[in-house]
């Protein structure tokens, strides 16, 4: 429960600060993040991803409009350890993780 909290803090930081955002600053297109899955947490809909170039942990919210594919296109399941590439919207006015629109297993 900590790391969650601390990812969660982590990410929040990074979003804040437009130098460490992975797409440079704050839009509402459609922003990418690529990592490894370091938790998931369904019961409270969250993931964390930790970007490999930027050692930043990233978290998401997950929701039933999440669409979870594989590279392959076949439908998958997210786990802890997967490599992902996460798609999302930011809200600047929404104080909660960015909501993840598409999540593809990538290994």
């Amino acid at each position: 429960m900590t790391m969650l909290l601390v990812a969660l803090l982590v990410g929040a930081a990074a979003c804040s600060v437009p130098w460490v955002s992975p797409s440079g600053g704050l839009t509402s297109e459609a922003q990418e993040w690529q990592g490894q899955i370091v938790e998931v947490n369904r019961e409270k809909g969250l993931m964390v991803v930790r970007s490999s170039e930027r050692l930043l942990d990233h978290a998401f919210q997950i929701t039933h409009e999440t669409e979870i594919t594989a590279d392959d296109g076949a439908s998958h399941s997210l786990q802890r350890g997967q490599w992902v590439t996460v798609q999302y919207r930011e809200d600047p006015s929404d104080p909660r993780p960015p909501v993840a629109v598409r999540v593809v297993v990538i290994r």
